[in-house]
């Protein structure tokens, strides 16, 4: 007796949906060096440990090792570290940082030691500490413009004894350079770096400030008032003691002006949102052009947003900057974020003709951190 097929009643079909793009946890920084381990074919390798490293050949007494100790060393417990092969004879800093880019997407945060020059042929700035570097400031303001456009989005955490330096990249209004003034600290962008994106978790409230931070490792700098006021003058950052008990960062600002803390941040919403737009594009039969449709994207996106006000980088509050569309100066954003986007049937033809969304826009309000205080206390008897 033939048996007869159920489905010709009943026809299951199973769609299994794809996967989402994999997500940058901006949680890695790199350390370039010339060492030799790693070959310029391979250019980079992670590690999760010093051991790892000393398992790859590194020896205690190489850059990159020293650099990962102190990395390593944040009570942040940054988890992952990877290693640049700069091949110092046959190409420039700056090209050694384009390939390190181009060879692995998974690191954010560069983090360039104190060079052994400030100015080519000059070491007088420069304390004689181990470990050396043979590179200029020349090299730090190149690596510096190729990560201030690169893609993805990185960031540039620098040590220095130049305050000129500073001044020239503060003239030059980078929004992903940090510049640390130390005249002790060779490594201290490697410490830093490993407190950021130690702390870069991603879970409820773990959004975070640099500034006042202890850094494991490092030793202070014992700078003078007029050091201080020329180096934040010149948006540069230190690490000192106040008070005798707290050693601390300050104060996490970028040479624009701007904080590092708002730089990540936004460098993540951006990925998350490019990348919501695009597991929609890729997994919809198609996504319509009309109000449904643009709602469609709003959804995709929306947990990026939902995210950054989780994790307290938004908050809700008053808008207080010039208006968007429908949203005033001083109207309320409940929910720390507001979308909005020009209706679909005013489009041109020309745009429907190219299949173009129309713009959407998202005002977000930031939850932003208080860095200093003012304590009055009035005293009757």
């Amino acid at each position: 007796m033939p048996v007869l097929p159920v489905s010709d009643i009943v026809n299951v079909i199973v769609n299994l949906s794809p996967r989402s793009a994999i997500r940058s946890g901006f949680n890695i920084a790199l350390f370039i060096g010339d060492s030799g381990v790693i070959s310029p074919a391979d250019r980079v390798k992670v590690y999760t440990d010093t051991d790892a490293m000393l398992t790859a050949g590194f020896d205690d007494s190489m850059p990159e090792y020293q650099a990962a100790l102190l990395y390593f060393a944040a009570n942040t417990n940054p988890g992952r570290f990877a290693v640049g092969r700069w091949d110092s004879a046959n190409e420039t800093l700056a090209n050694a940082v384009t390939a390190c880019r181009q060879a692995n997407w998974d690191w954010y945060v560069l983090c360039l030691p104190l060079p052994t020059m400030t100015e080519p042929g000059d070491l007088s700035a420069v304390p004689a500490v181990p470990p050396a570097y043979n590179f200029t400031v020349d090299d730090i303001q190149a690596a510096a413009k190729y990560v201030e456009g690169c893609s993805p989005d990185s960031a540039l955490f620098y040590a220095t004894a130049d305050i000129g330096l500073l001044e020239a990249m503060k003239g030059l209004n980078y929004n992903k350079s940090l510049g640390i003034y130390t005249e002790i600290s060779p490594n201290i962008s490697a410490a830093l770096a490993g407190w950021a994106m130690g702390a870069n978790t991603g879970l409820t409230g773990s959004a975070y400030a640099l500034a006042y931070k202890t850094l494991a490792g490092v030793s202070v700098d014992k700078l003078d008032s007029g050091t201080i006021d020329a180096v934040k003058k010149a948006n540069g950052n230190y690490y000192v003691n106040r008070g005798k008990q707290y050693d601390g960062f300050e104060t996490g600002v970028m040479a624009s002006g701007v904080w590092f803390d708002e730089i990540i941040n936004l460098a993540m919403l951006s990925n998350d949102v490019q990348l919501g737009v695009m597991d929609l594009l890729n997994s919809a039969r198609k996504v319509p052009q009309t109000e449904g449709g643009v709602l469609m994207i709003i959804a995709n996106v929306t947990p990026a947003f939902e995210r950054m006000r989780r994790i307290g980088f938004i908050a809700p509050g008053i808008w207080k900057a010039p208006p968007v569309m429908g949203l005033a100066t001083g109207d309320a954003i409940p929910n720390g974020y507001l979308f909005q986007w020009e209706p679909v049937d005013d489009q041109p033809q020309s745009d429907r003709d190219a299949r173009l969304a129309p713009p959407i826009y998202a005002a977000i309000k930031l939850a932003g951190a208080i860095q200093y205080v003012v304590f009055q206390i009035d005293v009757n008897r």
